[in-house]
């Protein structure tokens, strides 16, 4: 931008003497001098080997697509699950929670949507695993409770009794009461029933709830199967070709089951568009 400007001035303010090629060449120059300091990575594509070899710089790391296939599991037998998420607008700012509860056959029992105020996500998250527990013990359910939540740092802050303030003596008085509870990590796309009872309780007011005895439309039932790239990008499973934009590359999912939903040939492909 520095030798553009530059120009700049040379062609309006010296009587139109500007040389073209000079710039470039400084140009070539200043980015070369810099390639050291260059950090990011590359795709490896054409596109990426063009440019390097055009400014004449070193390769660099290339970036690399991880498919993981992540799923949908229900709890044994006697167990009650309760799908916990907390969500922040900022961090912090208006934070709000959603919680859904099914038992050990996928049966919905119930689902709950709050406002927390101005909290962030970490808080968001601890309220959410609460309110779940107070909600179950509550309603006499003191056998086995399995929270799953897709934050890891909530489920090593309760494990190992490092929590919050507010939520110590909350949370001791869940354990005296249930007979025995477990965490279960789980990522966004399989947890996205408590996520979609979270976004819906942004509009709720600090300690205003939202409780739904039947399950609504929007949670449907999760597939099987989900597709996930390690930075957050996931396409859902299902039946036939599903085909997505991602990255400026197509991912294209090859599914064929059969009548019984047995899978039977299941191919990745990663292609340039």
């Amino acid at each position: 931008m520095k030798e553009l400007w530059f120009l700049r001035n040379e062609c309006m303010f010296d009587k139109g003497k500007c040389d073209l090629n000079i710039t470039k060449k400084k140009i070539m120059k200043a980015i070369s001098d810099i390639d050291i300091r260059m950090k990011p990575n590359m795709w490896n594509n054409q596109y990426d080997l063009q440019l390097l070899k055009k400014f004449g710089l070193k390769t660099r790391r290339v970036k690399s697509i991880i498919i993981k296939e992540v799923f949908f599991q229900l709890p044994s037998q006697g167990k009650l699950l309760l799908c916990c998420d907390g969500a922040s607008r900022g961090n912090p700012y208006i934070a709000d929670y959603g919680i859904v509860v099914r038992n050990h056959t996928g049966e919905f029992v119930i689902a709950i949507s709050g406002g927390l105020g101005i909290s962030n996500n970490f808080d968001a998250e601890v309220f959410a695993i609460l309110i779940a527990g107070e909600w179950a013990v509550h309603n006499g359910f003191h056998d086995e409770l399995v929270f799953r939540t897709n934050y890891k740092a909530d489920i090593n802050a309760f494990q190992s009794r490092k929590l919050p303030w507010f939520a110590i003596t909350r949370w001791e008085k869940i354990c005296a009461t249930v007979f025995s509870w477990s965490f279960t990590h789980s990522y966004g796309e399989v947890n996205f029933s408590a996520d979609k009872m979270a976004k819906r309780g942004v509009a709720l007011s600090r300690g205003e709830k939202r409780i739904l005895d039947s399950k609504p439309s929007f949670l449907g039932w999760p597939s099987c199967c989900f597709v996930r790239e390690d930075s957050g990008s996931y396409l859902t499973v299902g039946d036939g070709l599903v085909v997505v934009e991602w990255c400026k590359r197509l991912l294209k999912l090859l599914l064929y089951t059969g009548g019984n939903g047995v899978l039977m040939v299941m191919e990745l492909e990663l292609v340039e568009l």
